[in-house]
C-alpha cells in the first residue's frame, strides 16, 4: 500500500510537519524519476544499473519496504525472470514504433510495438 498514516509527528528535510494521524500519500513515480538521484530520470537507460549509486539503490523499491511490502514481490519477480528469459531466448525482438510514456500511478507505454520473430 502507498497510503500510510503517521504514528508519531514527522519533520521533513525541508522543516516541515508531519503530525502524527495524518494520512501520508507516497508516489513511487516521483520517486523513482527524482532527478537528483537519477541522470535522465524519464529514459529508459538500463546501463544506469551497471554502477548504481547508494542513492540509487535506496530510491528504488517497486514493492516497497519493511513488514507491509508487497505480498507478492517474490511470485511477481519469479514470473518476470522467467517470462523475460523465455521470450530473449525463443524471439529476437526489434523496435517497430518508439511511441511515447504517459505517466499516471504507473507508467504506460503508448505507440511502442515491437516485432518478434522467433528463433529457428
Amino acid at each position: 500500500r502507498s497510503l500510510r498514516e503517521n504514528g508519531r509527528d514527522i519533520k521533513t528535510s525541508k522543516d516541515e510537519l508531519l503530525p502524527k494521524g495524518s494520512v501520508a500519500v507516497l508516489n513511487f513515480m516521483l520517486l523513482f524519476r527524482n532527478p537528483d538521484i537519477f541522470e535522465e530520470p524519464d529514459s529508459f537507460l538500463p546501463s544506469r544499473w551497471e554502477n548504481p549509486t547508494r542513492e540509487m539503490l535506496d530510491a528504488f523499491n517497486p514493492f516497497s519496504l519493511g513488514k507491509q511490502n508487497c505480498i507478492g514481490q517474490s511470485l511477481a519477480r519469479a514470473n518476470t525472470f522467467g517470462i523475460i528469459a523465455r521470450i530473449c531466448s525463443e524471439f529476437e525482438l526489434s523496435l517497430e514504433s518508439e511511441g511515447y510514456v504517459d505517466f499516471c500511478l504507473t507508467v504506460k507505454p503508448v505507440g511502442y510495438y515491437l516485432k518478434a520473430r522467433r528463433i529457428q
